[in-house]
């Protein structure tokens, strides 16, 4: 049954009745959207809008998006020409969208996946919980398992973390997080301190949702939902995930040279983006931990002066960072070594020190 088509009021009026905001991307997301959008609609908590821009589609994304619009007025596309920002830019306009125009908490949203009923009831109790124990003006990410599904929806496995065999980092998350996300936006939700951190997203970033959950392990909590609140679905476009790693070591599926490209582009921007944040949170030393400082501190340095590859291993082994998995660490050890051994990295100093 087809629900009643609704006029959208002004954007201003929507917002102001309503707090809790979706921040939508896509791109040639034609064929999996209607499922994101419908589970959205039938969420236990109905006061939210969705925000969502898309990135250049060629597809029907586009007509999707206007077609939901005008069936529910909670939904509004921006409309700023359609610039290609990539994924992370992408993002990062929806996200300070949402920041200017109220939002107190945002979940993030990928085009391919369904969303269980009540996830955001549920992760914004788990929320709540946490403004209860240490106040509202702390930065708060909530995050949660995940099914896998496959392009039909069908059950790969009923756990992301246990098929991925990601480390979480305990109670220190900033030690893991700094060499390897384990936090994936679209089971992620934030609250407005967060956002008002975060943004606007640098632009060197390995991606929003790794940048998002370094900003709240450094300057605030993160909080983990064991109950999945989606499925995630795993396809030919999106199979180059965490969950993937595993299967990224075969070279019949995979190009070795293509993945370490990939990998050491993205331990590239790993490093710019920590020492990006150390500079965003220069004059915001009151909410840092001592000991996040330090760990901040000791990572950064190990980066902004040219030393040999071998004492940068030794003294992040002495000091155990960063705290991830044995062979995901020696693959780190291995882009370390990339790094030649007086190369100069004052050029990705400086580009952090801009971006900051």
């Amino acid at each position: 049954m087809q629900s009643k088509i609704r006029k959208p009021p002004p954007l201003g009026h929507a917002i102001n009745m309503k707090k809790v905001f979706i921040a939508l991307a896509t791109y040639q997301g034609a064929r999996f959207l209607r499922p994101l959008i419908q589970s959205i609609r039938r969420q236990s908590v109905e006061a939210w809008t969705l925000l969502v821009r898309d990135d250049g589609s060629s597809d029907a994304t586009v007509d999707i998006l206007r077609e939901a619009a005008a069936r529910d007025n909670r939904i509004h596309i921006i409309r700023d020409g359609g610039q290609r920002l990539g994924s992370a830019g992408n993002f990062g306009v929806v996200m300070q969208r949402a920041y200017e125009l109220g939002a107190d908490y945002l979940f993030l949203a990928d085009q391919d996946d369904v969303w269980h009923t009540d996830k955001i009831g549920n992760q914004l109790e788990v929320m709540r919980d946490g403004e209860m124990a240490a106040g509202k003006q702390l930065a708060h990410l909530v995050y949660s398992d995940l099914v896998v599904v496959n392009e039909l929806r069908q059950t790969v496995h009923p756990s992301f973390f246990a098929c991925s065999r990601l480390s979480r980092g305990g109670s220190q998350p900033l030690r893991t997080l700094l060499g390897r996300s384990f936090v994936l936006g679209c089971a992620s939700a934030i609250n407005r301190p967060l956002l008002e951190l975060a943004l606007p997203l640098p632009s060197a970033i390995a991606s929003h949702d790794w940048w998002t959950a370094l900003c709240a392990a450094s300057a605030g909590r993160i909080s983990y939902l064991p109950q999945p609140t989606l499925w995630y679905r795993r396809h030919g476009s999106n199979s180059s995930g965490p969950a993937d790693f595993w299967a990224g070591l075969n070279p019949w599926h995979y190009s070795w040279r293509k993945r370490w490209n990939t990998g050491y582009c993205s331990f590239h921007q790993s490093i710019t983006q920590v020492l990006t944040l150390r500079r965003r949170l220069e004059d915001r030393t009151a909410c840092v931990a001592t000991e996040t400082q330090q760990c901040l501190d000791q990572f950064c340095e190990l980066f902004e002066r040219s030393q040999p590859a071998w004492r940068r291993i030794y003294k992040l082994l002495s000091t155990g960072l960063p705290a991830i998995d044995l062979p995901r660490r020696l693959l780190y050890y291995l882009c370390v070594m990339a790094i030649a051994e007086h190369e100069n990295m004052q050029p990705i100093v400086e580009q952090a020190r801009k971006a900051a």
